[in-house]
């Protein structure tokens, strides 16, 4: 069964000080979701078999002061969704919601709770990017831009989430991970037919059922489902309209190559910044190059000069977007609303602005508007 998994985009503290300026100059002044520090990009990977875990008499971790599921990012923090779940019993335990990722990951740390014991990770020739190569044995292999891995895999019984519970699934183990608390990542498989809703004033993580109505007060995004589960919504950049990947995993936007080219054929090109550096789940590196995009409008959310990652992902071979402009949407602009509902039965988009004292939504914000070079 293929899933996307994810790999992780460190900010250098270069890049981070664009930031850090933006909101000082009062330009972003709103909320993001995601990992601590890190984007996430996304991954190929092929799940085969897995082992059965035995339950182990831990408590897990009492969850951190202050927000805990709808975490606002501050200037020197970045926020995230998280949910809370039980596993094979064990829980509740904070898992990180990503809606980029089509299949549930446990981290190590609760695996190793559950009784779960790594097994050697076995030497396997002609691992280059791309081999169709199959790991035999309770393993699976991961494709992502720096190169293949292999991951343990794991069988988990039964996850509660709520009302709603998944069960008899298959999920790698992470044993990197920066996840910054969180014990797991809650994936798409695990919402499939649901609708997450996300509340950054009440702090509060929903998962229903799938409505076909929006919710009161919210601007929606007709989208679509893609097979892998995952949410494709239009999204208007430099006044074209492209496909994009909504990812609540990812601290900031990404795109492709094409969309670059695309830009600078219509003579709205988009302006390099300056590096960050990716850093995968088996925590290689490589470095990437930041660009200020021109305006980015999703629904009711515009953003001017927004500091997005180019990266030729294979999420975007994945999702057939290779070929043609493509965006990840990030918590940099879902972040612009006051909350958001992701409906995973209709592919809908619901955002809801947060409101001035006239009671107005706020004007397009503008990010590296100053064209501040980091990491150059």
């Amino acid at each position: 069964m293929a899933l996307l998994a994810s790999f992780w985009i460190k900010l250098s503290s270069a890049f981070r000080s664009i930031w850090e300026d933006a909101w000082q100059r009062g330009v972003v002044m709103k909320r993001y979701l995601s990992g601590r520090r890190l984007a996430i990009a996304k991954t190929l990977a092929l799940l085969l078999a897995g082992v059965s875990p035995a339950l182990a008499e831990m408590t897990p971790p009492p969850p951190p002061p202050g927000p805990v599921y709808a975490i606002p990012t501050r200037p020197d923090r970045a926020g995230r969704v998280l949910a809370p779940v039980v596993v094979d019993g064990y829980g509740p335990v904070r898992f990180l919601v990503d809606t980029g990722c089509s299949g549930t990951m446990i981290g190590m740390d609760i695996a190793r709770a559950l009784g779960f014991i790594p097994p050697p990770v076995p030497t396997v020739p002609g691992m280059a990017m791309g081999a169709d190569v199959t790991v035999t044995g309770n393993m699976m292999r991961v494709h992502d831009v720096l190169g293949p891995m292999i991951m343990p895999t794991m069988k988990v019984g039964r996850i509660d989430m709520g009302r709603f519970v998944a069960e008899d699934m298959v999920t790698p183990v992470l044993s990197f991970g920066d996840l910054s608390g969180a014990g797991g990542v809650l994936g798409t498989n695990s919402l499939q037919g649901k609708r997450l809703s996300v509340s950054f004033r009440r702090d509060e993580i929903k998962i229903e059922q799938s409505r076909r109505y929006s919710p009161t007060g919210y601007d929606s995004v007709k989208g679509r489902v893609h097979p892998t589960g995952l949410v494709i919504v239009p999204i208007e950049i430099g006044g074209m309209i492209v496909n994009g990947l909504v990812d609540t995993g990812a601290e900031r936007s990404m795109f492709n190559p094409v969309l670059l080219r695309a830009l600078q054929e219509r003579g709205k090109p988009a302006s390099l910044v300056g590096n960050i550096e990716v850093i995968n789940l088996a925590g290689e590196t490589r470095i990437g190059e930041v660009f200020l995009l021109p305006r980015v409008k999703i629904g009711p959310v515009s953003v001017s000069g927004l500091p997005a990652t180019l990266v030729d992902a294979h999420a975007y071979t994945a999702l057939g977007l290779e070929d043609e402009p493509a965006f990840i949407l990030g918590m940099d602009v879902l972040g612009l609303s006051d909350g958001f509902a992701l409906d995973f039965g209709t592919g809908s988009l619901h955002l809801r602005m947060r409101m001035t004292a006239s009671g107005a939504p706020p004007g397009p914000s503008r990010l590296g508007d100053r064209g501040t070079r980091a990491g150059g």
